[in-house]
């Protein structure tokens, strides 16, 4: 190959993988959306430059099917099978989604010559470095987070999601400095990425990532330490091996414990949240709920968990509504059954094998571990949600398909017809999706100005503003909400409702059953807002606010005893974090309760 196709290569991925550090202020949570802008302009220009050039320029022999690849289709089309089938909302997840497919055929093709790959793993190393340095500015105060409660998000939005994207460099850079067989350009970089990482990660406080980075490292260090003959014998002797996993046994067993005990809160919910993930995947065991539902069916199934009385005091307190289940392999069950776990467990596997002649081979480069940095991003996914979060999708993507360009070639050669089609099937997929994301950049910038006469309660204006926005938008839940709340407002409560309707397809947030059931208490529908503030209530039972509705209801429709009831039983439920709202509907409760003795008293 051409000394320059690989530099040209390397520039549109990296270009690609740089949507990590895009924010645009001018978009509504421009450094979340404008991310989703950049990737698909990227992606547009990427994949035909790629797929052209490696077509044209690779031998026909390096054009080859490598195992891993086989697992990845397999996932994929089961996927989007699944998502057809059992969800078939579109939206932007979704849109984004179907960009990872021709993703991972252009870093798979461009890594098949060594040279690019090489260069893809420095420039890997590089968005590191940056990142790392950025959280560093952030924590001494030289630049503003972008987390109004964290000080360190990196160009994320989370200190978590940032956390896990420079821990998954750090096994990469440890190769990269360990590797006597690396140019010194190469060891300078790993080493000075390594200690950028090591300095900003114990300050970004995420547990899950220090887990992470320590697992993808250990195989490293073993790889490049050298060990005396001596010490290999001793090591194979079996009451040494048995000790020595007594010891990791108790170090694992305590490190984890310690962790759980720094945000103890956390983790319970953490423990809540998989829990009932377990009966989502006993009622859907194979095809799971549907891709991209997990909101949707972890709302329901919890409500339906403490309904029926399973949960003790401590869950309650801890319950909420998340959006993920804070670990991809057990929402992948969630939503597409063990078939669709079993499929991403053997997709990684695929993905971390390498045959010993191959492994040896690819030993000389430092680009070989960057399989390493794929288990940590494995293992920072047992306890967090990076396929939610664009440039960890995009990383993953990235590191799964530069490991598979190592896994075992197949015997199978494609035929040139066949080769064809599957690069116009990727230049299709990237102008369905980039079409489907670009095309709505205007409305998710008017959204954004729009916002103010929301906030400013012009709701009239707002519903005009909104009214013409909902054609591209109404695949957002914010967007949903706030439409819906204006239209309240605005007292059009049928179409209100309708909107809020919409929102439950994605997600099952109880504040909406509560918008829900003030409509039709103001339609004076009484029985379907009884029923809306009750299933809120069940959703998320350590709130005060449904409970409060209830007691109001009750009031305004003369169920004087149905209202104190209820506000006993508002007065009886703890308060999980004290505040000015729940005081004051408290003391409303106390006033009910006292009205009901004063008439029992004069009666």
């Amino acid at each position: 190959m051409n000394k320059i196709i690989p530099i040209l290569l390397t520039a549109a991925l990296t270009a690609v993988l740089a949507d990590v550090f895009i924010v645009d202020s001018f978009l509504w949570q421009g450094a979340i959306t404008g991310k989703y802008f950049w990737f698909a302009a990227a992606m547009c220009i990427a994949v035909p430059l790629i797929l052209s050039a490696t077509f044209f320029s690779l031998r026909r022999e390096k054009r080859v099917l490598r195992r891993a690849d086989i697992w990845i289709f397999l996932l994929a089309t089961y996927w989007v099978v699944n998502y057809c089938l059992l969800n078939g909302w579109p939206n932007m997840h979704w849109w984004l989604f179907l960009l990872t497919i021709p993703l991972y055929a252009v870093v798979r093709a461009a890594c098949e010559d060594e040279i690019t790959k090489r260069l893809l793993s420095a420039a890997f190393l590089l968005v590191i470095l940056t990142e790392a340095v950025w959280g560093l500015l952030q924590l001494y105060g030289f630049t503003h987070s972008h987390h109004g409660l964290y000080k360190i998000t990196g160009t994320l939005f989370n200190p978590g999601p940032y956390s896990g994207f420079v821990a998954a460099g750090v096994p990469l850079a440890l190769g990269y400095a360990l590797n006597k067989k690396a140019r010194d350009t190469e060891r300078w970089l790993g080493g000075i990425t390594l200690i950028a990482a090591l300095l900003i990660l114990p300050a970004a406080m995420s547990r899950a990532a220090w887990l992470a980075a320590l697992t993808g490292s250990i195989p490293v260090l073993w790889k490049y330490i050298p060990i005396g003959n001596r010490w290999k014998e001793y090591l194979q002797r079996r009451s040494v091996r048995i000790f020595a996993g007594i010891a990791l046994s108790v170090i694992i067993i305590g490190g984890s414990a310690g962790m759980y005990f720094l945000k103890k809160d956390s983790a319970d919910g953490r423990r809540l949240i998989w829990q009932v993930s377990a009966n989502i995947v006993k009622k859907h065991p194979l095809f799971g709920a549907g891709f991209g539902t997990f909101p949707v069916a972890y709302g329901n199934a919890q409500a339906d968990y403490f309904l029926k009385g399973k949960g003790t005091d401590e869950q309650t307190l801890v319950a909420d509504c998340p959006d993920s289940a804070f670990n991809e392999y057990i929402q992948t069950a969630v939503e597409t059954g063990l078939i669709g776990l079993a499929l991403l467990v053997a997709t990684l596997a695929a993905c971390f094998g390498f045959r010993r002649a191959e492994s040896e081979k690819n030993g000389r480069s430092p680009a070989a571990d960057i399989r390493y940095s794929l288990l940590s991003l494995s293992i920072f996914a047992l306890f967090s949600y990076p396929f939610g979060v664009l440039p960890l999708a995009v990383l993953f993507v990235f590191m799964a398909a530069m490991s598979a360009s190592s896994s075992p070639r197949l015997s199978l050669a494609l035929p040139g017809w066949l080769q064809v089609m599957g690069i116009f099937l990727c230049l299709g997929i990237t102008a369905y999706g980039a079409y489907n994301i670009l095309s709505r950049y205007s409305a998710y910038r008017l959204w954004s100005s729009s916002q103010v006469f929301y906030q400013t309660e012009a709701y009239n204006e707002a519903v005009k503003n909104y009214r013409t926005l909902y054609a591209a938008l109404k695949h957002e839940r914010q967007f949903l909400f706030e439409y819906g709340q204006s239209l309240s407002k605005t007292e059009q409560y049928e179409e209100s409702n309708r909107i809020f309707g919409e929102f439950l397809h994605y997600g099952c947030d109880p504040m909406i059953f509560n918008c829900m059931g003030n409509n039709f208490k103001a339609m004076k529908k009484y029985t379907e807002a009884e029923a809306a503030y009750m299933k809120a209530s069940q959703i998320v039972p350590n709130r005060h606010y449904p409970l409060y509705l209830l007691m109001k209801l009750y009031v305004e429709t003369d169920q004087t005893e149905r209202a104190e009831a209820m506000a006993e039983t508002l007065l009886a439920k703890p308060v999980k974090v004290p505040s000015t709202a729940i005081r004051e509907m408290r003391d409303e409760a106390k006033k009910i309760i006292g009205k009901t003795e004063d008439k029992e008293i004069k009666n």
